[in-house]
């Protein structure tokens, strides 16, 4: 061990993690768990001899390890070492006597402290901990790098300086414990010889909240995994569901649920549909969980101050249109325009030929798809609703919808709040027609 090298607070390190998968599995007897622990001790501390003890830290808790070195080959070459030998293990053991790790390396700078513990000094800096954090979530045997890893190792690779290029691979971006931001992972394998080059493994521990519910114990592995497995699916649905050249078909009944999770992350919020009132409302209070009531709870938790004037709702149509809406559904209309009214959202109308001409300049937004805009969170793009031959019940047809969820900073996004923008500003200047209790009263009195 080099001490005087740590003392001298060297500024940049790479960082060897490992610990070993299971071994804390109580279903293993106490003295299996440490033989394992034994075994990998022994070949690091085997390795690290050969070097002549090069590290310039190291520190054991359990059945992990960290070790710090000056250069990257050493934690490279230490995990070729180990997969190696623990290979030739497997190869004769007993099922539960087989050993797999998981190791992340990473590369940065630190700073130097006392922790109480261990004599030396210990490093600490975000890469170690960003280096900590892939090693938990690596699969077994897998050998898990940074980006600042990677892109070190590369860049040699690239002049001729190592062989090791060749064996990284890219696995995508990936969520950390207490990380906002996606971080670049990436793995190092070569097939027959070291590593695993499996997709990076994601869990949702779910166990405390399965035990809240007070499931038999048995179930909760099986519950766990079912969940899991819906969450993957999910994320596919995501992934359509931002696809701007895809989006995501769903049933009308299900759309309450992409309200919530949208009004519940924003709250600014403007929109413009080609469904009159009493269609829309009575649509709207079909379905268990509507849009509206969404709405109206995101406006209770604005400042009452915010309210007026400041949210809108345009609807695309000809009058003759919306006036024979209100005619012919005068209840769900009146009651349309209450809600409006009471939850101070401008209520306008906007013909379909004055739309065209507005929207020409914006070629992101389709005609005859409704927006949804939530201001500096995103933009919801709906189509219009499809019917399908329900065959278990010919007499009430399947109602389908397909939506586009846009960013903030897309283009989508950005014509769209130009698009309303111009649409306020003609609200403003009394160049719209307000659709409220006046209104109603006008068309239903043939005035």
């Amino acid at each position: 061990m080099n001490k005087k090298r740590l003392e001298r607070d060297i500024q940049d390190g790479w960082y060897f993690f490992i610990d070993i998968v299971g071994s804390s599995n109580p279903n293993l007897s106490i003295s299996s768990q440490l033989e394992k622990i034994s075994i990998i001790r022994n070949l690091i501390a085997s390795y690290l001899s050969t070097l002549g003890n090069t590290e310039i830290y190291k520190s054991f808790t359990g059945d992990g390890m960290l070790i710090v070195f000056l250069d990257y080959t050493s934690p490279l070459e230490l995990s070729i070492f180990i997969h190696k030998k623990i290979r030739e293990h497997n190869e004769s053991a007993l099922e539960n006597e087989k050993i797999y790790v998981r190791i992340g390396i990473g590369y940065g700078s630190f700073l130097s402290f006392r922790d109480g513990v261990h004599k030396e000094f210990a490093p600490w800096g975000h890469e170690l901990v960003l280096a900590r954090r892939i090693m938990d979530i690596a699969r077994p045997n897998q050998i898990l790098l940074t980006d600042f890893a990677y892109q070190k190792i590369k860049n040699d690779y690239l002049f001729d300086r190592n062989m090791y290029g060749s064996s990284l691979h890219d696995k995508g971006k990936i969520m950390l414990k207490h990380h906002n931001e996606l971080e670049n992972v990436y793995s190092f394998y070569k097939m027959d010889e070291f590593g695993n080059n499996s997709d990076v493994e994601f869990s949702i521990d779910l166990k405390p909240i399965i035990q809240y519910q007070k499931f038999d114990e048995t179930f909760i592995t099986p519950i766990q995994e079912f969940c899991e497995a819906r969450f993957a699916t999910i994320l596919e649905k995501f992934k359509d569901l931002t696809n701007p050249s895809k989006g995501l078909e769903i049933g009308l009944l299900s759309t309450g649920l992409i309200y919530q999770v949208l009004f519940e992350n924003g709250d600014d919020y403007i929109s413009a549909t080609y469904l009159p009132p009493g269609e829309y409302w009575d649509l709207q209070n079909s379905a268990p969980l509507n849009l509206l009531s969404h709405q109206e709870k995101s406006l209770r938790k604005l400042d009452n101050t915010k309210l007026i004037n400041n949210h809108y709702r345009f609807l695309i149509m000809e009058k003759e249109k919306l006036d024979a809406d209100i005619k012919g559904n005068q209840n769900s209309s009146l009651l349309f325009i209450k809600w409006h009214s009471e939850n101070n959202v401008n209520l306008f109308f906007i013909s379909s030929s004055e739309i065209d001409s507005i929207l020409i300049k914006y070629p992101k937004i389709v005609h005859n798809v409704g927006l949804g805009f939530w201001n500096g969170k995103y933009v919801l793009q709906f189509g219009p609703i499809m019917e399908y031959i329900n065959r278990k019940d010919p007499n009430h047809p399947l109602l389908r919808r397909r939506f586009w969820l846009h960013a903030v900073g897309t283009e989508t996004y950005n014509q769209s709040k130009n698009f309303f923008s111009e649409l306020v500003d003609l609200a403003l200047s009394k160049k719209l027609t307000k659709v409220d209790h006046n209104y109603y009263n006008s068309v239903i009195n043939g005035q």
